[in-house]
């Protein structure tokens, strides 16, 4: 018997393909099928249908091939189609971006989301699944995906601002939520200060991330004690002798992380060279983007910040952060996994802007082997990227991306003859 799963969701961008195709790794001969108002390409996932009946005719033929089929319909949800319907709520801000969003909610079986109680997914599953080892995984699963969508609560404030418009004059007040910018100083005892501007969330893996990608610490036993006093805004570290001396009083702004280190021909001359381990579908870097932009809760709200997210071979999102400055959104992710006992290494970044020296050197000294940026890369980023053996690929938008160093990590590629256009890489 075939079991058929269906991925319904509150809005575009909240995850739901992501989620359908992770399911579809993780359940036993499945096979994944779309049905949408888009138009079929080859780039995208096969089996995608603009017709129910024929999504329905499909899903039929699937019964002696497949034991599990893995629908994304909004429509089989609302009719209550499919063994295991699955409500993705999204993230802050993005919940209730379709108006039949809680006819969705009430048909699925299952939700992730800021409510979703994981016992209730393992009692709905327990009754539909044959083992509890599956069982477990498809928790897990959807654990991941409901730990993005937590509600921020330092990261953002209320303001009144008014909007005007330039044609007319016409004046009106216009709540909105803007991302907090605070200065953080680091005290590391015995080695002098570091002062940061940044959101003040997940500081602890702030500063983790930060002593670590800078070369304070090897690793995060090197940290011996963490102490944050939030009156103050001071976080206070002890580590072991440092690998080399930090600067004292050193002020990092949230615009620029190069500040931070200390000498531009240090990073251009020398350098960790990363592994080379680390293998991916050229599909997986635009499903991460995508994930990662649904996850992006402050930036929904505030449209004000960057967000950098780790992930693995399989395109499973290990941390994702989000910060005012794009080097701390690094220093952030990186921090998490350290926190979690995650190694960085053989592990790749994607990031929301564009890719500059200081980033390529920070994911470096994590170990980490490719960067997906959707915006561009500096000329130093490329060299950079060159020397520690980085695959650097930016413009990661809708089905492409442009692959700037060491290619050999996404295998498969077709190399086809350069047109000659003699124009810049389009936007």
């Amino acid at each position: 018997m075939t079991l058929t799963w269906v991925i319904c969701g509150a809005g575009r961008d909240v995850g739901k393909t992501h989620l359908a195709l992770r399911l579809c790794r993780v359940l036993p001969r499945a096979v994944y099928a779309k049905h949408g108002t888009g138009t079929p390409r080859p780039d995208k996932p096969p089996h995608f249908f603009r017709s129910a009946d024929e999504l329905a005719a499909f899903v039929s033929s699937c019964a002696q091939q497949y034991e599990h089929v893995v629908v994304e319909s909004n429509e089989w949800a609302r009719e209550g189609r499919g063994d295991v319907i699955i409500f993705v709520e999204g993230a802050s801000g993005m919940t209730n971006r379709r108006p039949d969003a809680d006819r969705l909610r009430r048909a699925a079986h299952l939700h992730t989301g800021p409510e979703a109680v994981p016992e209730n997914w393992r009692r709905v599953l327990q009754t539909k699944l044959p083992s509890q080892e599956l069982c477990e995984a498809i928790c897990t699963l959807l654990a991941d995906q409901q730990r993005f969508t937590r509600r921020p609560t330092d990261a953002v404030i209320a303001v009144r601002p008014t909007r005007v418009s330039t044609d007319t004059g016409r004046a009106v007040v216009d709540p909105a939520e803007v991302a907090v910018e605070q200065p953080l100083t680091i005290m590391v005892d015995g080695g002098g200060s570091f002062t940061l501007l940044c959101t003040p969330s997940d500081l602890q893996a702030l500063v983790m991330g930060f002593l670590l990608t800078e070369g304070l610490i090897d690793s995060p036993e090197d940290c011996q004690t963490f102490s944050y006093r939030p009156e103050e805004r001071v976080a206070a570290v002890r580590i072991e002798a440092p690998s080399r001396p930090p600067a004292r009083n050193l002020i990092v702004t949230s615009s620029c992380g190069l500040c931070g280190s200390r000498n531009i021909d240090r990073l251009l001359s020398g350098g960790p060279v990363v592994s080379n381990k680390l293998r991916l579908r050229p599909a997986t870097l635009t499903e991460v983007v995508r994930a990662m932009h649904a996850r992006q809760t402050v930036f929904t709200r505030t449209g004000g910040t960057h967000a950098a997210a780790v992930f693995d071979c399989d395109g499973r999102i290990l941390s994702l952060a989000e910060d005012i400055g794009r080097h701390n959104a690094v220093d952030k992710a990186i921090g998490m996994c350290l926190l979690e006992g995650r190694s960085t290494a053989s592990c790749a970044l994607a990031l929301s802007g564009r890719v500059s020296l200081e980033l390529v050197s920070k994911a470096a000294r994590a170990g980490i082997e490719l960067l997906a940026a959707v915006s561009s890369p500096s000329s130093l980023a490329i060299s950079a990227a060159e020397r520690c053996g980085i695959t650097l690929c930016a413009f990661v938008r809708e089905q492409r991306a442009t692959v700037y160093t060491h290619p050999h990590r996404l295998p498969g590629l077709q190399p086809e003859q350069p047109a000659n256009s003699g124009g810049n890489e389009p936007r």
